[in-house]
């Protein structure tokens, strides 16, 4: 199985789904939702950092992250299916270090770098479904 399918089927199976009703939800726009989980995971690697570089780095990259969610909210992005399973391979990475050692510290950054990158993925977002919509099509069986 090729790496262009894995990331196929993660995306429209786990992350997709969840992204495009959020973005329906909230009237923002899937690179918005992408802008808004890099700043999530930037400021949570900025709480997690141990060292004085890594503090800075973090601090930097979420003041950077600030400013493109705000400013350039609905410009598009680009996303790489090679960082999405990097992205992807150190969240596994991280989910077998904490199964060995009990030690789950940290495995909410790649989440939120997944759900980025995979908003950052979405080209069009279908509308949202009417309730008056949705009941005639529960009540007509279809």
């Amino acid at each position: 199985m090729s790496l262009t399918k894995i990331d196929s089927w993660i995306g429209r199976t786990l992350f997709v789904p969840p992204i495009i009703k959020l973005c329906q939800i909230t009237r923002q726009s899937q690179f918005a939702i992408a802008r808004l989980f890099w700043f999530i995971a930037a400021l949570d690697g900025f709480y997690r950092a141990e060292t004085l570089v890594s503090s800075v780095l973090f601090g930097v990259l979420s003041l950077i992250m600030m400013l493109t969610a705000s400013l350039r909210a609905d410009m598009p992005t680009n996303s790489s299916v090679g960082f999405r399973m990097l992205a992807v391979a150190f969240f596994l990475m991280d989910v077998v270090t904490g199964l060995a050692t009990g030690t789950w510290r940290g495995i909410e950054f790649w989440i939120f770098v997944m759900i980025a990158e995979y908003a950052g993925s979405i080209r069009t977002i279908p509308p949202r479904e009417s309730r008056k919509k949705a009941v005639k099509s529960v009540k007509a069986g279809t």
